[in-house]
């Protein structure tokens, strides 16, 4: 009888610490999309019919912030600067319910490639990329 007691109540505090845990957090960070040189983060946005996706390049070990040329499903944007000439972060206004591929890219770094991440009303996606050195030669 003990035993099943114990069963039990430890089937409940498992299940009360899931049900706070998904209460505490909105945030969601997909383990599938994390690697070395990238981090994707998932958020629900606070206006329902507004969908976002944030993009910040670094030096992989340095971690400074770099003004990288980013392409979001083939399509160019251009980090840019602020008025105290820090770079930006990219923001970009997606249509809804579509997969993306995003490449962000820098001189003399690796391109760091983020593929076939899903994009819903509501959702503002972070990308963190840390581009690291490429050694090549620029010419041969």
């Amino acid at each position: 009888m003990k035993d099943s007691i114990k069963v039990v109540l430890k089937v409940l505090s498992v299940s009360l610490l899931l049900l706070v845990s998904s209460m505490i957090s909105c945030k969601s960070v997909r383990n599938d999309i994390v690697d070395k040189t990238y981090k994707l983060e998932k958020f629900k946005s606070k206006q329902a019919d507004f969908s976002s996706i944030v993009i910040n390049a670094y030096d992989f070990e340095m971690k400074k912030k770099l003004a990288g040329i980013v392409y979001v499903n083939n399509v160019v944007f251009f980090m840019d600067f602020d008025k105290k000439n820090k770079v930006k972060p990219l923001v970009v206004t997606p249509n809804t319910d579509n997969y993306f591929d995003v490449e962000i890219s820098y001189i003399r770094r690796h391109t760091v490639k983020v593929d076939k991440f899903f994009v819903k009303r509501g959702d503002s996606i972070v990308i963190d990329a840390y581009l690291k050195e490429d050694k090549r030669p620029i010419v041969d």
